[in-house]
């Protein structure tokens, strides 16, 4: 009897490590919350004339925080592969992933992983360091997208 307990266990735990997130480079992470942003403002946002800047400016600022990432051999950008997540912080378990039937707290979500995302790897980059652009700029967008949700969906 103790051995088919202890072969369930190790069954168990092998289970749970095959479920694990595999890691991944931030780069991928940075373009799987721009893909995140353009499907929310596809999904929710149709009623909104300025929908397809909104797509634009979220590419652009991918764009952005990539080329300030990789600046100078990572001069500022910061990952290390022997890190779990690649960043200098503990994190939470965060597998990118949103609220897909809620817009107001899906696009939260995903400006909350914009902002993360440049705290964890972007911290030494002196725009981010001296005036918190990133983390600056995903609170504003947040807070007009919101504005936006509230005029499309005044019911919710």
């Amino acid at each position: 009897m103790k051995l088919s307990v202890f072969a369930l266990a190790a069954f168990v735990s092998a289970a749970e490590e095959d479920r694990k997130v595999p890691p991944r480079h931030p780069l991928q992470r940075l373009n799987r919350l721009t893909q995140f942003s353009e499907e929310i403002l596809d999904q929710w946002f149709d009623g909104l004339a300025s929908k397809d800047r909104w797509i634009s400016k979220f590419a652009t600022n991918e764009g952005r925080m990539e080329r300030n990432f990789l600046r100078g051999e990572q001069r500022c950008g910061f990952f290390d592969s022997n890190l779990e997540h690649g960043g200098p912080e503990p994190e939470e378990e965060d597998e990118l992933r949103y609220d897909r039937t809620d817009p107001k707290l899906g696009m939260k979500q995903i400006t909350t992983g914009y902002r993360k995302w440049a705290l964890r790897y972007m911290a030494a980059c002196s725009g981010q360091k001296n005036y918190s652009y990133q983390v600056n700029r995903m609170n504003r967008w947040n807070a007009i997208l919101q504005a936006h949700l509230v005029r499309l969906y005044p019911e919710a």
